[in-house]
């Protein structure tokens, strides 16, 4: 009786006999800012790469990397004459972008060294008209092109001479970091070595795209003179030797690689080019691979070990990706990300990297804390 009476003279009274709650504070959203430095902050970021505990970056005025701890350090010399069309090959110890007229590659050191070149009618030792990294795989889009790729010291890459074009992987003696490098040519691929009938027009094999897996290359190829959507993807080894890789088994028969997300260490997110297939799968090698869904254009993929990231690089929008791991076709989400700060910037990359989300643009480096980076999209 006693236990019924206190309860009801709470009622009467209007209040709660339970604790008083802390009160709410009201918090203002995070907004993307660019990066406290005076060069970063604005310019074109071509591309960046983790390797090991550092974000490598290629600004079109300088290279360098981030620290974890958020500490810039510009790593070697003023950049100049690079091409737009590309993003970079970024290693431990050298990034490679080719020069403006695709004649050659620039090679910065990331640590000690000079800025040298590659170039192909040169150090290919070859007689003939001028040797071109192969562009205009997009057609006329703004996506940047993915022809070539450094692993270790082996290259491979696409070049086009006089209306031929070759896939070569050449191995590269970089010496001490100063002075001429060495090259040597170590294999070519042709349709034979991918099991395709003869090149009867004679105009060669175009990468479509390309990106190192461990000390091996992942690369969609096709016949040149054929559509952006044929061809399949191949596992490329540093002798030469490939192997065709299978896709999903749910929609186009063949495999268009273009990107991959390493979501856990056996957890892989893989996209395709130019229709924008996204698959689920323990391996981009592996022969199983989950249908998750497919949007229009190449997708750039990245995870933050959880969900995943989906962008059309050029563009100004970034999508999460959760749900994916089971029934992924009917219980995918995908959903527009807010990017209050970007300025409607054209985003060319994004890297989670120590508690932070840096996205490379035309327009500088932003960055954003990864704990408030997954917001939806604000209402105006």
């Amino acid at each position: 009786m006693k236990r019924f009476f206190v309860f009801t003279i709470c009622i009467c009274f209007g209040f709660s006999c339970s604790e008083p709650g802390e009160p709410v504070i009201e918090v203002d959203p995070e907004n993307f800012e660019q990066v406290d430095n005076s060069t970063l902050n604005r310019g074109f970021i071509f591309g960046m790469e983790i390797i090991d505990d550092k974000l490598f970056f290629l600004h079109e005025s300088y290279p360098g990397y981030i620290n974890k701890e958020g500490s810039i350090t510009f790593s070697c010399c003023f950049t100049s004459g690079l091409n737009r069309r590309f993003r970079p090959s970024f290693t431990e110890d050298y990034i490679l972008h080719p020069s403006e007229n695709l004649k050659g590659l620039a090679i910065f050191p990331t640590d000690f060294g000079e800025t040298r070149g590659l170039i192909f009618a040169d150090h290919l030792n070859e007689n003939g008209a001028d040797r071109l990294l192969v562009s205009d795989t997009q057609k006329e889009l703004i996506h940047p092109e993915r022809t070539f790729d450094l692993n270790g010291n082996h290259l491979i890459l696409n070049l086009v001479n006089a209306g031929h074009h070759r896939i070569l992987i050449l191995e590269i003696d970089f010496g001490t970091g100063f002075g001429r490098i060495e090259v040597s040519k170590v294999a070519e691929i042709n349709p034979l070595s991918l099991g395709l009938s003869s090149d009867e027009n004679g105009q060669g094999l175009i990468i479509q795209s390309v990106k190192k897996l461990e000390d091996q290359w992942v690369a969609h190829i096709r016949k040149e003179g054929d559509e952006p959507e044929s061809g399949d993807s191949y596992l490329i080894s540093k002798d030469g030797s490939t192997q065709k890789l299978i896709g999903p088994s749910t929609g186009s028969t063949n495999f268009r690689f273009y990107d991959f997300a390493q979501v856990s260490p056996l957890e892989y997110l893989i996209s395709e080019s130019p229709v924008g297939r996204i698959s689920y799968s323990n391996s981009p090698l592996s022969e199983t691979k989950e249908y998750i869904t497919e949007l229009n254009g190449p997708l750039i993929i990245r995870s933050d070990g959880d969900k995943g990231l989906i962008f059309i690089p050029g563009t100004e929008v970034l999508s999460s990706l959760e749900n994916f791991r089971e029934n992924a076709v009917s219980n995918h989400q995908l959903t527009e990300l807010d990017r209050t700060g970007l300025n409607s910037a054209q985003i060319y990359d994004v890297q989670f990297f120590g508690g932070k989300v840096y996205v490379a643009t035309r327009n500088g480096l932003f960055v954003k804390s990864q704990e408030n980076f997954w917001e939806e999209v604000r209402l105006p």
